[in-house]
């Protein structure tokens, strides 16, 4: 019997992710090659940089649609491919493509050089496809670290800066600090269960009549890193300073592609793995991570005077609802958060591709862009000014955009599972956040500026991404049900 056998199965599922970690060794040694010739010559490398990593990325999400194994374990259940894993794959690469057909333009105004940036980005995605289909701890630690690596590199990618510096030092101070944490809460539940497997770990915990505080302990440190990753209250201290200080195109991958990966795996650990800890433990915890996380973005925000910064406690609020929505515990909260996540990708995309071609436009060359560099955009750029208004007011939750309907999904979740004062709360918080973005809206239309304001052409890689991302939600509108249905049909997979 040839070994190879045996893991033939393993191997067809995982090709994506071979061909991914090929490909990253194709690119580097393309730019490696090409880049002391194009020195030479005084060329442009990013243009033929931008298209094979598109092509890769392309090729990639065609590898996942036609993966033939549909469910199984793999490579001694260390992986796993499911529906779910899928789905989320394909939301990953279509964030990075999105990113990738941005990127051109920015990089040639902003001087950036180097051809690794899309090394870097060909490593995201195969390291947000290893944390999607990890079903151990271990891989699932391993994932995070190499992504995390990448984010630190990205985050202090401009030399030249004192906030790009200090933006990746704090990213990667308080990002081993959350390794950390990870790590001591595996380790308790290792010496409590015997086991890193989260299937192994389902069937272990499955009728746990009492609870070990070594479990309880190892589970909210390891979820709490987690979090960490994707900026949730009361781990959100790194969030506006990255945001702020990395350079734009960079602050648009940390906003879009990471999000959705991160909910999958904490979706898998909460109602797989330790199903059964959920009126005990998961209830309160995703409760006060969540109503936290909500205030910390409704008032933070208030007071801020940066685009950036505004985003990032935006997104501390977001990420707020979604936690709440893990807290009520049934497939009507599942639902809502996948919804969400996907409502909530397509919009920030649409204003980052604003932020981004707003930095090329200011004429202050730096980082720090605030509300004042917004004035004069819907006189210099009406069909844009409108598109980036409706975005906002989709953020805000304002019927009849997308965000309303996702919001109100996370509303009707709570109320079945009898989370009334939250509701009333969420309601409340969403009010008051709905200011700073009106604000905005208020500064396009309505504020006048002393100069001449001249808002950067978009590139067609640009043009295409928003057209994609406004239809989607413009779409939602018309019919909301293939969102609806797609979402049903994840969040079912996680409940049986």
């Amino acid at each position: 019997m040839k070994f190879a056998l045996i893991f033939q199965n393993d191997i067809v599922a995982f090709l994506p992710e071979l061909f991914l970690a090929i490909s990253i060794l194709v690119i580097l040694l393309h730019g490696s090659f090409l880049g002391v010739l194009a020195a030479s010559l005084y060329t442009y490398l990013t243009a033929s940089m931008v298209r094979l990593t598109s092509i890769v990325l392309f090729l990639s999400l065609l590898l996942v649609l036609n993966n033939p194994v549909e469910s199984q374990t793999l490579w001694n259940s260390i992986f796993v491919t499911d529906n779910i894993g899928v789905w989320s794959k394909v939301i990953i690469f279509l964030g990075l493509l999105f990113c990738v057909l941005v990127s051109e333009s920015y990089m040639f105004s902003a001087r950036f050089r180097a051809y690794e940036f899309f090394v870097f980005i060909i490593g995201i995605g195969l390291s947000l496809c290893l944390l999607i289909s990890s079903y151990d701890l271990l891989s699932v630690y391993l994932s995070m670290e190499f992504l995390s690596l990448i984010f630190y590199v990205l985050a202090s990618w401009k030399k030249n800066s004192y906030f790009s510096a200090e933006a990746g030092l704090k990213y990667f101070i308080l990002g081993s600090v959350a390794s950390i944490f990870f790590l001591f809460g595996a380790s308790l539940i290792y010496f409590a269960m015997g086991t890193t497997n989260l299937g192994s770990l389902a069937l272990l915990t499955e009728n746990l009549t009492i609870t070990s505080s070594f479990i309880c302990l190892g589970i909210v440190c390891v979820v709490s890193a987690l979090l960490f990753k994707i900026g949730a209250a009361p781990y959100h201290m790194w969030v506006a300073d990255v945001y702020e200080g990395s350079p734009t195109l960079v602050g648009f991958i940390f906003a879009v592609i990471p999000k959705f990966a991160f909910f999958v795996v904490i979706l898998r650990l909460s109602f797989t793995s330790f199903w059964s800890f959920f009126p005990s433990l998961w209830e309160n915890f995703f409760c006060i991570c969540g109503l936290f996380s909500l205030f910390i973005g409704c008032v933070c925000g208030l007071g801020e005077t940066k685009i950036k910064r505004l985003l990032a406690f935006s997104s501390v609020g977001h990420v707020g609802f979604l936690c709440l929505g893990l807290a009520s515990g049934n497939i009507e909260g599942i639902q809502a958060v996948l919804f969400y996540l996907s409502i909530y990708m397509f919009t920030v995309v649409f204003l980052w591709i604003y932020i981004v071609y707003l930095d090329l436009s200011s004429n202050t060359g730096n980082t720090l862009l605030t509300f004042s560099n917004s004035i004069g955009l819907v006189r210099s750029n009406p069909l844009m000014g409108f598109g980036v208004a409706l975005m906002i007011f989709s953020l805000a939750g304002i019927p009849p955009f997308g965000g309303f309907f996702a919001k109100l999904n996370i509303f009707v979740s709570l109320v079945d599972s009898s989370f009334y004062i939250v509701s009333i709360f969420v309601v409340i918080t969403s009010v008051i956040s709905a200011f700073y973005y009106i604000r905005l809206i208020k500064i396009f239309y309505f504020e006048k500026n002393s100069n001449w304001f001249f808002f950067a052409p978009l590139s067609k890689g640009a043009a295409m991404v928003l057209v994609l991302s406004g239809l989607t939600i413009i779409f939602f509108m018309l019919s909301p049900n293939l969102f609806y249905l797609l979402t049903y049909k994840l969040g079912l997979g996680f409940m049986f």
